[in-house]
């Protein structure tokens, strides 16, 4: 009974750190991030037997461990940050066009994707402000 009872106390422990640990991917930033998500994806697939997406896991995480830099990191979110603020002119240069054209549902369209558009840009600037 003694065993039983330490036993579900280190099992409920346990469970109790994994659980915490998968919530507190949130709170990492830079490579640690990545990392984690990773391992929880990893770990998801196990837990499925998805044998095909548990190999491509354990070689990105590999790689992410082996390659992984706050500088590069910082570059590749510049460089997305770029490619986002391009898609956003595009789209509101697409929406003036249509507005000038009267056509509302283009004008509805290029809304959209202009909101989408500014909603990627905060992520991808607070994840960059989280790095620096």
């Amino acid at each position: 009974m003694k065993h039983t009872l330490i036993a579900t106390s280190v099992l409920s422990l346990l469970v109790g750190f994994s659980a915490n640990a998968a919530q507190n991917c949130e709170d990492l930033t830079g490579c640690d991030a990545k990392v984690c998500h990773i391992e929880k994806q990893l770990e998801y697939a196990k837990e499925k037997g998805n044998t095909n997406k548990e190999k491509g896991l354990t070689n990105a995480l590999e790689n992410i461990k082996k390659h992984c830099t706050v500088d590069g990191l910082k570059g590749d979110l510049h460089k997305d940050i770029a490619d986002i603020k391009d898609d956003l002119a595009e789209h509101q240069d697409d929406l003036a066009e249509a507005m000038e054209e009267q056509e509302s549902d283009k004008i509805a369209k290029y809304q959209q994707k202009i909101e989408e558009d500014q909603a990627k840009l905060e992520t991808l600037q607070a994840e960059l402000k989280k790095l620096k």
